[in-house]
């Protein structure tokens, strides 16, 4: 886990791990991305993936709860401006343990006191350290 001191430019961390279990890959689904891959393992069984898949926009949303728990800039807060060149490697099963990789890749100037923390993130598989999900972050930084 990451220590709670503050990420400079080119510092790396990685979260703990987290379980992306099959209960609450149902669950999301049935709430946010209802599809049969999802949803049904007979189905999914004979669908494009051959098996049941958790939602990516499952997996993107813990990727988000594990590195607001990891708190990489101390108290403040995460407040996304955009994300970016989000790519899924292969799809995610159900009982998956992830990790997340988070870069500090440069302080971006914006407008007046506004400036952008860019963050390049990888949700990754925990047993094998293969990139699931690879994306960039555009966060608002903090100006005093």
């Amino acid at each position: 886990m990451a220590d709670y001191r503050l990420m400079a430019v080119g510092d790396t961390i990685t979260t703990e791990a987290r379980r992306l279990s099959h209960e609450d890959a149902i669950d999301f689904a049935r709430q946010f991305d209802p599809q049969p891959m999802h949803l049904d393992e007979a189905v999914a069984a004979e669908g494009f993936f051959g098996q049941l898949t958790a939602s990516g926009w499952h997996a993107l949303a813990l990727t988000m709860r594990m590195v607001v728990d990891a708190r990489p800039f101390g108290d403040q807060p995460l407040i996304g401006a955009e994300l970016s060149r989000i790519r899924f490697s292969c799809p995610i099963l159900p009982g998956t343990d992830l990790v997340v990789r988070v870069a500090f890749e440069a302080v971006q100037e914006g407008r007046g006191s506004h400036a952008y923390n860019i963050l390049v993130v990888e949700t990754l598989d925990a047993a094998t350290s293969g990139v699931l999900i690879q994306q960039r972050w555009r966060m608002l930084r903090h100006a005093p």
